[in-house]
């Protein structure tokens, strides 16, 4: 065997074994690693399909705007929070996440960075994201 095969075997291998652990892996750890992606998706949109609508609320009144809207950082420490109370309370409830919870997240992250910021503006009521209600719904909040 040449060090080249070698080597591409042993990729192969290294390659096949993280993707078992992941398959492996339980909903909870699946969870937890989508939550960062959630989190900057869900945040970078929002700053960015509202910054130029705050821009024009004069600024006396900026302090209306609430805290987690202001910058990305504070919406992600928002949500952070957010998640660690969801968590807090499944545990305390002995809710275990499942597959149907991760994949309903996986889905509304998806949908979520495919919204254009057309679909903020003008929007009179919530925006609705229906694969992100299926999320809410079978989270139980």
């Amino acid at each position: 065997m040449t060090k080249t095969s070698q080597t591409l075997a042993l990729v192969t291998i290294l390659l096949s074994l993280g993707y078992c652990n992941k398959l492996t892996q339980s909903p909870e750890a699946k969870l937890k690693e989508l939550v960062p992606q959630f989190q900057k998706t869900m945040c970078s949109k929002t700053i960015e399909c509202t910054k130029d609508e705050f821009a024009k609320i004069p600024p006396a009144y900026r302090n209306m705007i609430p805290p987690f809207m202001q910058s990305e950082e504070s919406c992600i420490t928002f949500f952070d929070e957010k998640m660690k109370e969801a968590e807090k309370k499944r545990i305390e409830e002995k809710r275990e996440v499942t597959a149907e919870q991760v994949e309903a997240f996986e889905k509304c992250i998806s949908a979520f960075g495919k919204l254009t910021c057309d679909t903020f503006k003008g929007a009179k009521e919530k925006v609705s994201i229906p694969e992100c209600e299926e999320a809410q719904k079978l989270s139980g909040n």
